[in-house]
């Protein structure tokens, strides 16, 4: 077994009641994740025992194994439901290596705890975005061709071989999600990397989180790469603030 290394938290990491991050692995290494670990909930979605990893699991604030499916969005609403009544002022959501999507305008966990304690900017208040690349508009409600060339740059060879097709298409699941019909358009943000302040989480019922993780099982999504986990990705900002609904789908990429 490697030397573990137990971080102690360096002098611009807040307290852990003041940030939290969640973060959803699959077998990255940890080594980002070792200085920022006391705030930091890890979930594992592959059976990397302690052995192979040179970061202490008890370093972290929570060291959880799930099972590995629902891609990132359950992982988070997962912890949304679990914690809700103990969330942190600011929480950031991440994959377990972002620095591949969210640079080069962020490149460490040092960066992306830095921007998140700064006030968002007015546009996005009250997330906080990583690389502002990654924000598209899309009106895409129909039935999505994942197969097309245009998607692309939304799936990877490799996750459309293992997609688990949702029974519905986005428009439904937005219904189901909100309970209202969907706008013209949605501002979404590609690999569901962020932080955002509390107040935008509690603004919905605890249940809504529920009702997000009950779909995967009531939709047949309980797998590895659920069409329902691009789903998620594409209403993170929408659920945090109604700014994200966009009346004009005009200079949307994506119509359908």
């Amino acid at each position: 077994m490697p030397g573990l290394i137990l971080q102690s938290g360096p002098s611009w990491l807040p307290s852990p009641d003041q940030l939290g991050l969640v973060v959803a692995r699959y077998n990255e290494p940890l080594d980002p994740w070792a200085e920022v670990a006391s705030n930091t909930y890890l979930y594992a979605k592959s059976n990397i025992t302690q052995d192979s990893d040179n970061v202490s699991h008890d370093s972290f604030r929570l060291y959880e194994q799930l099972p590995n499916e629902g891609r990132e969005g359950q992982t988070y609403c997962h912890h949304i439901y679990n914690q809700y009544d103990s969330l942190e002022p600011i929480v950031i959501f991440s994959q377990a290596n972002p620095f591949d999507m969210i640079g080069p305008e962020t490149n460490t966990t040092q960066q992306m705890v830095q921007k998140a304690l700064e006030p968002p900017e007015p546009e996005e208040d009250p997330v906080t975005i990583y690389n502002y690349d990654l924000l598209h508009d899309l009106a895409q409600w129909s039935k999505i061709n994942w197969s097309s060339p245009d998607e692309s740059y939304w799936i990877t060879p490799s996750q459309l071989k293992t997609l688990t097709y949702a029974p519905y298409d986005m428009a439904t699941f937005w219904k189901i999600t909100f309970g209202v019909e969907h706008p013209a358009a949605v501002r979404v943000l590609h690999g569901a990397i962020f932080a955002v302040r509390r107040e935008a989480i509690l603004q919905h019922p605890k249940e809504l989180y529920k009702n997000c993780l009950d779909q995967y099982a009531d939709a047949g999504q309980g797998a590895v790469n659920p069409e329902m986990g691009f789903f998620m990705e594409r209403i993170w900002l929408a659920l945090w603030g109604s700014k994200f609904w966009l009346s004009d789908s005009s200079t949307a990429e994506r119509v359908s």
